[in-house]
């Protein structure tokens, strides 16, 4: 990362703990976003170059997009030259594997400390419907990973196969927020992610040996 990137991240990353940092003691309407650039020590027009409304300024990185290098290295990762063997079903072999890399990257970006955890924990419990916002959010993030599947597969997005392996592997990654958000917990995302998915798979290989059998 560029000199220019790092003061980019540096700023952006001091407007959004700022900006927890006061939802958490004042609520939302507690503050402005004049006030919110004072303390940052930013102008009005610098703080809108990086978020629309002072919600995404608390959110943060949560609902950005997929980082473009690791959407590359997903998308590519079934193309025809890299031998990888498909299923019945038409997926790759490779694509849980490669879809958990996609989502460690992307969490890897946010790089988040237990200090930021916490005032994000204390802002939502401040103002409990940045959690919808954020749930909004990821219903949106599970369609965008429905497509990018559908890409990568060379599949119809409206196969249901598609559908599917997306809710899945949202249900994992939102049940491995849940834990990695609690106060109590020391494990890192990446750890719980894979644990959760390990354990959706090890559910269907079991099942799908009695599926369609009898009961």
């Amino acid at each position: 990362m560029g000199l220019r990137a790092r003061k980019r991240e540096a700023t952006r990353s001091a407007i959004t703990a700022r900006a927890r940092a006061l939802t958490a003691q004042d609520g939302l309407n507690g503050f402005t976003i004049e006030q919110l650039c004072e303390d940052v020590g930013v102008s009005r027009r610098t703080f809108f170059n990086y978020f629309p409304s002072k919600e995404d300024a608390i959110i943060g990185h949560l609902l950005d997009e997929f980082p473009a290098g690791a959407m590359a290295e997903f998308l590519a990762g079934a193309a025809p030259d890299t031998g990888v063997e498909r299923g019945p079903n038409g997926l790759s072999t490779t694509l849980l594997r490669d879809l958990f890399r996609l989502t460690c990257a992307m969490v890897r970006e946010l790089n988040f400390t237990r200090e930021q955890i916490n005032l994000l924990m204390a802002a939502m419990k401040m103002e409990p419907q940045l959690m919808m916002k954020i749930v909004g959010g990821a219903h949106e993030r599970e369609r965008d990973f429905a497509l990018l599947i559908a890409q990568r597969e060379e599949l119809s997005p409206d196969d249901p196969v598609i559908a599917i392996t997306s809710a899945l592997f949202g249900s994992c990654s939102h049940r491995s927020s849940q834990v990695f958000f609690s106060e109590e917990n020391t494990v890192p995302y990446e750890e719980l992610l894979r644990a959760n998915l390990l354990a959706a798979q090890q559910l269907f290989t079991f099942s799908l040996l009695t599926f369609e059998g009898t009961p």
